[in-house]
């Protein structure tokens, strides 16, 4: 990834490409969280981060069209971004349905969630690190914070309904490792 990033960075017009794609992907995760969590007035760590996940989507959204001076920039491998997202989800499902079949919809939530934060959390940093724009460093400064935040309570209800139907957060990280492998490996080949 570090790879990658270093050489988005290099072109505004790239990486106005690359937030887009970060907007879309923290869109996807408010509408799943929203569609997954609809039928209940869900507690406060859940609609927190339900907005928390729009509030990003609309910051990266903003900074991308900054950095292209466009409405509605292009995406760098949206239907990828798309792909790995939506693939996720639908393999941890069906992970749950075979391994821990209880309340399918809140563990979806959950499980999909505490790998995909564990995901951010390793490239948010690292593209803070190498970004040449103040105004992308300071809002993933604020972003990291806001993930960071809501991060362990989150794990922590995803360890313990694992603990109960007798699973490890671990099988569907190798689950998220795989899928987000091959999306890097599409991004790396578009710069």
């Amino acid at each position: 990834m570090k790879d990658f990033l270093q050489k988005v960075v290099q072109n505004k017009a790239s990486e106005a490409k690359w937030l887009h794609t970060l907007s879309l992907l923290e869109h996807i995760g408010a509408r799943k969280i929203s569609r997954s969590m609809g039928k209940f007035h869900n507690d406060e760590l859940v609609l927190r981060h339900l907005a928390d996940e729009a509030r990003h989507a609309h910051a990266f959204k903003k900074l991308a069209c900054t950095l292209s001076g466009q409405d509605n920039p292009e995406y760098l491998c949206g239907e990828a971004a798309v792909h790995y997202f939506q693939t996720l989800d639908s393999s941890v499902s069906d992970w749950i349905k075979e391994k821990a079949p209880l309340n399918l919809g809140y563990a979806s939530y959950l499980l999909v969630t505490a790998v995909i934060e564990k995901r951010a959390m390793k490239i948010y940093p690292l593209y803070r690190s190498l970004t040449q724009d103040n105004r992308v460093r300071d809002e993933l400064q604020q972003i990291i914070v806001e993930e960071a935040d809501h991060k362990p309570g989150i794990e922590d209800k995803a360890e313990e309904y694992l603990r109960t139907a007798k699973q490890s957060l671990r099988s569907v990280e190798a689950i998220e490792e795989k899928l987000y492998h091959q999306f890097e490996q599409i991004l790396s080949e578009s710069v």
